[in-house]
């Protein structure tokens, strides 16, 4: 069993222009509703790749009944603790002539101390029986920054996966996380420089090793990812595919890693699914999980180059 954190849920709509005219009336089309947030998509993906998983957060009661059935339909277990307001509607626009998603992330509903520790006593429970936890994605308002690592201080004997920001990030550096998962942008804003060759990336995940991470993983979208553990890095290039949508992709490779992890991979090898998971993933339309026959399919083509 593997755990999946998602403490901001969403709903997902997609649609798609023609051209997106900022300053001008926009007319949507292809319009679809998909269950979101970072954990949420992790679970996904292991349930269509046949792992089991389930999913422990937080969520708007007054969409709770709503949010429940989309749920069920999916074939996910999502444990709760309830909070006051809506689940959170994030808005991702399909730009079919630059082929760019622009995203409008709302901020969820908010969580007050108490509600955390409640959070934190069904997350112990919840997670008793899964080899792996995954903590990823924004947290919601009124939430401390030290919510991922205060997660992991309350599970010390778990392997944990966390995807995290900024200072989020940083303090769950504390905890010694068996892998992190930052996008490039992430990696640069946490290093606070740009980062243009292999090499530098490669360096700027070692600094993280050093702050306590075992395992970094940065992924770069159409460029590829890297994976290093401080001792060997590997880059992987990217897998040429027909990208229909990016969004979700990061979480998608995480669901990946997290398959090799389960059938007794090691890291680099669980690298490799991670890879054919993300870019399966970007070959189906809005936040809905791979296909699994698209993975298989990949699989083989995965390469690995040392740095």
């Amino acid at each position: 069993m593997i755990t999946t954190v998602c403490l901001n849920p969403a709903i997902d709509k997609t649609a798609t222009l023609p051209y997106l005219e900022p300053g001008e009336v926009n007319r949507l089309e292809d319009v679809r509703y998909d269950i979101g947030g970072k954990g949420l998509n992790v679970a996904k993906t292991l349930c269509r790749l046949g792992i089991e998983a389930s999913c422990v957060g937080c969520l708007g009661e007054e969409d709770e009944r709503a949010f429940m059935a989309m749920l069920k339909h999916e074939g996910l277990v999502f444990s709760h603790i309830p909070l006051n307001g809506n689940v959170r509607c994030n808005l991702k626009i399909l730009d079919q002539k630059s082929r760019q998603v622009t995203e409008f992330n709302e901020s969820g509903p908010i969580m007050d101390s108490q509600q955390l520790e409640a959070f934190l006593l069904l997350l112990k429970k919840e997670a008793q029986g899964s080899a792996y936890v995954t903590l990823s994605g924004s947290l919601p308002v009124g939430c401390s920054q030290d919510v991922y690592q205060r997660c992991m201080h309350t599970l010390p004997n778990h392997t944990i996966i966390l995807d995290a920001t900024g200072e989020a990030l940083l303090l769950g550096l504390k905890e010694k996380p068996f892998l992190i998962k930052p996008n490039l942008k992430e990696m640069e804003a946490v290093v606070q420089q740009k980062l243009r060759t292999l090499r530098a990336i490669r360096d700027a995940a070692l600094s993280l090793i050093a702050k306590g991470a075992q395992h970094v993983l940065v992924s770069m979208g159409p460029y590829g990812a890297l994976l290093t553990n401080g001792i060997r890095t590997t880059f992987s290039p990217a897998l040429q595919v027909n990208a229909i949508s990016t969004v979700g992709a990061g979480d998608a490779m995480l669901a990946g890693i997290l398959m090799g992890l389960h059938q007794k991979e090691n890291v680099f090898d669980a690298f490799c699914y991670g890879i054919a998971a993300g870019a399966a993933s970007v070959m189906t339309e809005g936040t809905q999980p791979l296909v699994l026959e698209d993975f298989q399919t990949l699989l083989p083509k995965v390469t690995l180059q040392e740095v």
